[in-house]
């Protein structure tokens, strides 16, 4: 081979090396920015409540009023492949301590409705992956057992979780909470070890909240769900004093049906704090016919103390929801609550209620 034949071949070769190496070395660096944009990148999310509502009977007067019941704004990020973020905001009207005197010299304090919409703070938290199926959370962050209930029926925006509506539960509260889920939605968990006060109050003492969910579907590979749960939660490491607050323990077990065209949902809770006991359930039934209308119906029974004559209340929820969206939804209902102190003068109206969000 002449020199001239040599001295091509080299650089034909040299430049093929150097055209490869330039090639890999553009796909990692292309694929190692992809990598970094999609870990970093921070989804936002947003739905607001709303309803109106025309008070029934005559005492009310035909009171009737426009509301904004709930507003949440929510971000979330993907740090690296073990560690996310999560920061959600919330709207209300809020109630606040305000004194009154009454005569006697003395202020007493009373709860009063603040008159604007105040923003704060609902979730935040740090998420590790600690395996596949295993998560923990850092902050604020949702609890074990509201929440399944909301995302079984989806109308949260119609009305809250029966133990969140008689307030036995918080939906989120302060501390570290472990979850999983496996073998494709066949069992799914979560254990807490929380404050206890709830999201929207600080800590007051030493007492300490533990929870557990267990949920086992026997037919989650197929179209017809059957979920069973069992949550229960209990207060710890109570001050021992004379003006400490008596733990509280409360179980609630719940079973649900679920296919294209019908949920139903039937649960049980009993409270239990020194030698009161109180006992309610809750059952909602609701017919599909997709992308047309969701018939709704669902009736609460809660009795804070058994041995109490009139301290019970029960309430009746019917009517029916359109879903435009995924998040944009509007429904026509019926609600009437009625207490036992007064079974003749029920509190009850017509609701239209709605939600948008993205």
């Amino acid at each position: 081979m002449s020199l001239l034949k040599q001295t091509s071949w080299w650089l034909f070769l040299c430049c093929s090396l150097l055209t490869a190496a330039s090639y890999s070395t553009t796909a990692h660096a292309t694929e190692a920015k992809q990598t970094k944009t999609d870990t970093q990148k921070v989804q936002w999310g947003g739905v607001i409540f709303a309803y109106y509502k025309y008070t029934l009977g005559e005492a009310a007067e035909g009171h009737n009023e426009f509301d904004i019941v709930r507003g949440y704004l929510s971000a979330q990020t993907k740090l690296n492949e073990r560690f996310s973020a999560k920061i959600q905001t919330d709207v209300g009207r809020e109630t606040a301590p305000s004194m009154d005197t009454d005569g006697d010299g003395t202020a007493d304090i009373e709860l009063s409705q603040d008159e604007k919409i105040r923003l704060f703070l609902k979730n935040a938290y740090l998420q590790w992956a600690i395996h596949d199926e295993v998560d923990l959370r850092f902050g604020v962050a949702g609890t074990g057992f509201i929440g399944v209930y909301d995302k079984f029926w989806g109308q949260r925006y119609i009305a809250k979780s029966f133990t969140d509506d008689v307030n036995v539960l918080d939906s989120a509260d302060i501390g570290v909470q472990a979850l999983g889920q496996h073998s494709d939605g066949l069992v799914s968990w979560q254990a807490s070890f929380i404050n206890g006060e709830g999201y929207d109050r600080a800590e007051i003492d030493a007492a300490k909240t533990v929870q557990a969910r267990f949920t086992l579907n026997p037919t989650a590979h197929s179209e017809h769900q059957l979920p069973i749960t069992v949550f229960v939660s209990r207060d710890v490491m109570t001050p021992d004093s004379d003006n400490a607050t008596d733990p509280v323990t409360l179980l609630a077990p719940a079973v649900a049906y679920a296919n294209t065209y019908l949920k139903l949902w039937a649960e049980l809770v009993v409270r239990r704090q020194a030698d009161t006991q109180g006992l309610g359930y809750s059952a909602t039934v609701m017919p599909t016919f997709p992308d047309v209308l969701n018939l709704i119906a669902r009736y609460d029974v809660w009795d804070p103390d058994s041995d109490t004559m009139d301290d019970g209340q029960s309430k009746i929820i019917a009517g029916a929801s359109h879903d435009f969206l995924k998040k944009v939804s509007v429904a026509l209902t019926y609600e009437r609550t009625t207490l036992e102190a007064e079974p003749d003068a029920p509190e009850h109206g017509i609701f239209v209620h709605m939600q948008a969000g993205f």
